[in-house]
C-alpha cells in the first residue's frame, strides 16, 4: 500500500471487436498503471461483464471446507480470543508483528465479517521480550463497520502500537528495540451480527466502506428521493437479471449502476459503471452502488447523488491537502487513516503492562488453526488463562472447588513467561 493517497482513474479502451478495461492510479507524482486490475470483453457486452468474469466475483471470500470447518467451531465455542505465536522471530522486534498484521490479523477478521457479521470490534496486544521482563502493549478498541476496512484499520493500530514501543523502550527501558523481540501477539474480536427478527433499515445495517466516506470525489445522498417501493422494485429487477441473465440488464432499465472493486496493489477502492443507461427527455437517471458482503452477494443499493466519472489529467496531478489530527498534530497522507486515528482517540486507550519474572501464563486445550492460513501458528482460546507462580497452578476464572480445573490438561497450549518456552507446546 502507498503512502500517498492514490487518485484513480480507469479506462476502457475499443479496438475493433474488444472492449478492454485497466485502472491506474496517480501516487507519490507519477502516474502508475496497474498490473493486476484488467480485463478484455467483447465490444458490444455490457461494462458488468468485466467484474463478473474475475473482478468482482473472485474479490468475494471463498473458505475451503477445512477453513469452514474451523470457522464452525470458532462460532460454536463463541471464541473471541485467538494468539499468533512464532519463535523464529527473535532476530527483529517488529518482524514477526509486522508480517502478521500485514496478512494473518486481517484475514482473521474477515473470517468473523462470515454468517450474517455486519462489522467486528478488535484489539491488538503484543508481548515484547525485553531481556529479564515481558512487557505488554494492549490497544484500544476498534469498530470496522465494513469488510474492506480490515486492512487499513489494522494497519494503523500496528502503527501506532509499534511507535509506542519503540517511544517507551526509549524513556523507560535501558535495551533499545534491537535488543528486544516479539513472539506473540493476542487478538481479541466481538462479532456485531444482525438481528434476524428486527429489521432496520439496510443503509444502518450495511455501512459504506471507509473510504468511500472519506473520498470527496464520491458524492452520496444523505437522504434519498427514492421511494421504498421504487427501491423494492429496483432491488428486486437487479436481482432478477442477475441471476437470470447473468449481469445483463434491458434497455427500459433506466438507472446507472455502479460497482466497487479492489486493487490487489494498492488496497484501494475505485468505483466502476456496472450498468448505464441512456438518458431520456430531460430527467436524469438515478445512480446507484451496488454493495455486496465478503461473500460476494448483494446487500443493498446505495443512491449516489451524481454519475461517477473518470478522473480528469489536471485533476490527477493536483496537489494532495495535507492532513493532521486536530488533537496531537500527527500528520497523515490518507483522510481514512486520519478518521481511523480519530476513533482510537489519538491511542488514549493503549496501556502497557508488564508480567512478573515468576509468572508463567498457560491457556490450555487452545483450537489449532493451519498455518497454511495465517503463515505463522494461530490458536483460538477456548479455556480462560491459568498462571503459574513458583512451581503452583493458579486458575483464573474458573470453579475454584472443582479439582479438574486446576490440572493442565492435554493438547496444543500457548504458554507466555519470561523464560524462552516453546509454543505451541503439550502438557502430558
Amino acid at each position: 500500500m502507498y503512502d500517498d493517497e492514490p487518485i484513480s482513474s480507469f479506462v476502457f479502451s475499443n479496438e475493433e471487436t474488444t472492449q478492454t478495461f485497466h485502472h491506474q492510479w496517480f501516487a507519490q507524482g507519477e502516474l502508475h498503471e496497474c498490473a493486476t486490475c484488467f480485463s478484455s470483453i467483447h465490444a458490444d457486452e455490457p461494462p458488468s461483464q468485466h467484474w463478473l468474469r474475475g473482478g468482482e466475483a473472485s474479490q468475494g471470500l471463498q473458505l475451503t471446507k477445512q477453513q469452514q470447518a474451523v470457522l464452525d467451531i470458532i462460532e460454536a465455542r463463541q471464541i473471541e480470543t485467538f494468539f499468533f505465536c512464532d519463535e523464529s522471530s527473535k532476530d527483529k522486534l517488529d518482524h514477526f508483528m509486522g508480517e502478521t498484521c500485514a496478512r494473518g490479523v486481517p484475514e482473521l477478521l474477515r473470517w468473523m465479517f462470515q454468517n450474517n457479521t455486519v462489522a467486528v470490534e478488535f484489539s491488538l496486544a503484543c508481548y515484547v521480550n525485553s531481556m529479564d521482563q515481558v512487557l505488554i502493549f494492549q490497544s484500544g478498541s476498534l469498530r470496522v463497520d465494513h469488510h474492506y476496512d480490515v486492512d487499513e484499520c489494522v494497519g494503523v493500530v500496528y502503527e501506532m502500537l509499534m511507535q509506542r514501543i519503540e517511544n517507551y523502550l526509549h524513556c523507560s527501558s535501558e535495551y533499545g528495540m534491537a535488543e528486544c523481540s516479539i513472539t506473540r501477539l493476542k487478538v481479541q474480536v466481538k462479532r456485531i451480527r444482525v438481528d434476524a427478527e428486527s429489521q432496520p433499515a439496510e443503509s444502518a445495517l450495511f455501512a459504506l466502506p471507509l473510504q468511500l466516506k472519506q473520498d470527496e470525489g464520491l458524492s452520496t445522498k444523505s437522504t434519498s428521493t427514492t421511494s421504498e417501493s421504487e427501491l423494492a422494485s429496483l432491488r428486486s429487477a437487479y436481482l432478477k437479471h442477475f441471476r437470470e441473465c447473468n449481469g445483463y440488464f434491458p434497455p427500459n432499465m433506466r438507472v446507472n449502476l455502479y460497482g466497487l472493486q479492489q486493487c490487489k496493489t494498492t488496497k484501494e477502492l475505485y468505483v466502476v459503471p456496472y450498468h448505464v443507461s441512456e438518458t431520456l427527455q430531460q430527467l436524469p437517471n438515478k445512480n446507484f452502488l451496488i454493495l455486496n458482503n465478503i461473500m460476494g452477494q448483494f446487500q443493498r443499493l446505495h443512491e449516489l447523488s451524481t454519475p461517477v466519472k473518470s478522473l480528469e489529467r489536471d485533476q490527477l496531478s493536483s496537489p494532495l491537502r495535507e492532513l493532521h489530527c486536530r488533537r496531537c498534530r500527527t500528520q497523515f497522507s490518507r483522510s481514512s487513516k486520519l478518521h481511523i486515528h480519530e476513533k482510537l482517540r489519538c491511542g488514549q486507550d493503549f496501556s502497557v503492562d508488564s508480567m512478573h519474572a515468576d509468572i508463567v501464563e498457560i491457556y490450555e486445550q487452545c483450537l489449532p488453526i493451519s498455518r497454511s492460513v495465517f503463515q505463522y501458528a494461530c490458536y483460538g482460546i477456548t479455556k480462560p488463562k491459568t498462571v503459574m507462580r513458583k512451581g503452583q497452578f493458579v486458575p483464573i476464572e474458573c470453579d475454584w472447588r472443582s479439582e479438574s480445573s486446576v490440572k493442565v490438561q492435554h493438547g496444543p497450549c500457548v504458554v507466555i513467561s519470561n523464560a524462552q518456552h516453546s509454543s505451541p507446546c503439550k502438557f502430558y
